[in-house]
């Protein structure tokens, strides 16, 4: 039987929708908005430092509203505000411990889930789905016009 036209986009569609439920179901448990919860996942993935400016552009925010936003978090404890170590003019934000742990006892339940399905699929299945996912993802930051160097030059 023929594969449908565009079924991988649709799933991936499905999955992220999926994924954007159970962040605000999250962000709710956690006594966050949708925003404040977005914004602390891309603090908390980031390879690089991220600044209120940058994570502004990721989230669409002014940067009036980006400040507004790291104040609002930085005094709930959810984020700490730092020099940057290499321009001074900069600052780097970071989820606090308190963050890290408290997302990760909220999804805990999910991940031992997703555990149970990869557990379900071969080694060498699971790496590929582990790569198409991680794939997925680049391809993804490629589409909003500021996808990580890293992430463009990986996939072609």
């Amino acid at each position: 039987m023929e594969e449908p036209p565009n079924e991988l986009a649709w799933a991936v569609h499905h999955l992220a929708t999926a994924a954007a439920e159970v962040d605000a179901a999250t962000a709710r448990r956690m006594g966050l908005s949708a925003g404040d919860f977005l914004a602390l996942k891309h603090l908390m993935v980031a390879e690089e430092p991220i600044g209120p400016v940058e994570l502004g552009r990721l989230l669409g925010l002014t940067s009036g509203a980006a400040t507004g936003l790291v104040d609002r978090l930085q005094r709930a404890g959810w984020v700490d505000r730092a020099p940057h170590p290499g321009d001074r003019r900069r600052q780097v934000l970071t989820a606090t411990p308190r963050t890290t742990e408290a997302v990760l006892a909220e999804l805990h339940p999910l991940a031992g889930d997703i555990a149970r399905v990869s557990a379900a699929l071969p080694a060498e299945h699971r790496r590929l789905v582990i790569d198409v996912l991680h794939d997925l993802a680049r391809l993804h930051r490629r589409r909003t016009g500021e996808g990580r160097s890293s992430d463009r030059a990986k996939v072609e």
